[in-house]
């Protein structure tokens, strides 16, 4: 990062835990929120997205294979506040 810095770069995740996202999110963007690993402080500035939102900027062919099944495993309830966490923490 320090050679290209952040600007151009995003962080992508495929977790379907919401508090797990969070934490991530917050972490990628502000630093480490407790203090404890080696993030702490460190405010990178990322910008957090999972996987099912990046769906239309992936050809359907390599989706088909590699998320196809994983996308019916998602509750709507859980993609809704996973959503809900990445667009706070993107500060949309």
């Amino acid at each position: 990062m320090e050679q290209y810095g952040t600007r151009d770069m995003i962080v992508v995740f495929g977790l379907n835990q919401p508090a797990t996202v969070e934490i991530m999110a917050r972490t990628f963007h502000d630093g480490d929120p407790s203090y404890a690993g080696p993030l702490a402080g460190v405010a990178l500035g990322l910008k957090s997205y999972h996987i099912l939102e990046l769906k239309d900027h992936i050809p359907a062919h390599v989706w088909e294979e590699q998320m196809g099944m994983h996308e019916l495993e998602i509750e709507d309830e859980i993609w809704e506040k996973i959503c809900q966490i990445l667009k706070q923490a993107r500060h949309e």
